[in-house]
């Protein structure tokens, strides 16, 4: 993952040197996500029916490919607009395979079920610790060496990560001697998380704050260059903020055993997402700027890993990985679009304005499907979280 962070640091810096544009930033967001948002469902049922390791092994294989290829455009100097973009729609196409399969393994890498939340806090913190070394070294790449060292870097990690994985050995699963359909099988996902209460409200809640929040991640090359006029060592700064945020708030989580009190716990994640996210948009100076994002990071990172853990909690194991595959789903649904938004809407009206107006409709989101009666619900003695309860009933 530290070589992936790399890569997309790298990605982003050149498409913006490129074009100097913060709308054809949110385009390459946009199209590194599309693919997985129309492939997710269909991994999800993969997932439920094939070899997880071996789906694993193959979308890392072709992440190598993709690393090395960009590599080789970047030092021949012909990088280009519509390349770039194609090379965001391959990669798109190995999260949308990636994913959704990665985190339905979780469960299988866990004996105790009682396990799974600290698991899925301690994935999610290793994600991040890649997200502080990730962006650093890809500022001093960049600095020093270009884009091409980057994607280099990224191609060796990625070589590494396969030799990982193809060491990785997980428990058989039980196997059915007949599957329905694809289509069947994607229609029983969809009723599965409509008909549970818990299930939908989270995942129309992932998409909220996947569109009007998230988005601030692919804004952050315009905060370096035109908000506090730096360069690629600031931007390296700037993503490395919100990643230690999440480290931190993944700690905290991973040391935290019970399951109880979810709700309450993704409420007051989301306000401490909202206020880091303001805090951002308002940020007179680099080093208010700078803790703004470490708030966010993590607020951003309790929150969804809340919500993973609600999900996976209340799943059951035939429907994981389709139930995962649209928690990936709401997130990738909503990013994309968000990205576009407010790539076009920043150059117009100023970043800073766009990013606050996303946290007062975050603000509202939280409000509305989480709500101050339910987190005091989720908060009283002997509760499980009304959501769980809600749930179980």
């Amino acid at each position: 993952m530290t070589g992936h962070w790399v890569q997309q640091i790298a990605l982003g810096w050149l498409v913006y040197r490129l074009t100097d544009s913060a709308f054809y930033l949110g385009l390459a967001g946009t199209f590194s996500l599309l693919p997985s948002l129309i492939l997710t469902p269909f991994v999800g049922v993969l997932a439920d029916q094939a070899d997880r390791r071996r789906i694993l092994i193959a979308t890392q294989g072709a992440a190598l490919v993709h690393s090395t290829l960009l590599a080789a455009v970047a030092f021949a100097g012909v990088a280009s607009i519509p390349l770039l973009l194609g090379f965001a729609l391959f990669q798109g196409v190995i999260q949308g395979f990636d994913w959704t399969n990665r985190q339905s393994m979780l469960a299988q890498l866990v004996d105790d079920r009682a396990d799974l939340p600290n698991a899925i806090a301690l994935n999610s913190t290793s994600f991040n610790l890649a997200r502080i070394l990730g962006p650093t070294l890809a500022g001093a790449l960049l600095a020093f060496s270009g884009e091409g060292a980057c994607f280099v870097f990224a191609a060796v990690a990625e070589l590494a990560a396969l030799q990982f994985t193809r060491r990785l050995r997980l428990a058989p699963r039980p196997s059915r001697e007949s599957r329905p359909a694809m289509t069947a099988e994607l229609r029983e996902g969809f009723r599965y998380a409509w008909s549970e209460p818990a299930i939908r409200r989270t995942l129309f809640l992932v998409a909220l704050v996947s569109a009007v929040i998230l988005p601030y991640a692919a804004l952050l090359p315009v905060f370096a260059a035109r908000v506090f006029g730096g360069g690629p060592s600031m931007l390296g700064l700037l993503n490395a903020a919100p990643a230690i945020g999440a480290v931190l708030g993944g700690l905290l989580l991973a040391s935290r055993r019970e399951n109880a009190r979810l709700e309450r716990r993704i409420f007051v994640a989301g306000m401490v997402t909202v206020a880091g996210a303001a805090g951002l948009a308002l940020a007179p100076t680099l080093a208010v700027a700078l803790a703004a994002l470490v708030v966010l990071g993590a607020g951003q990172i309790s929150s969804m890993v809340s919500m993973n853990t609600l999900l996976q909690t209340v799943t059951r194991d035939a429907l994981r990985g389709r139930v995962m595959s649209l928690f990936n789903m709401s997130f990738m649904a909503a990013l994309p679009l968000g990205q576009l938004v407010f790539g076009a809407a920043a150059d117009r009206f100023g970043v800073a304005r766009i990013l606050l107006c996303g946290a007062g409709i975050a603000l509202l989101g939280y409000l509305g499907l989480c709500g101050w009666r339910n987190a005091a619900v989720s908060a009283s003695p002997g509760s499980e979280g009304s959501v769980l309860s809600e749930t179980r009933a």
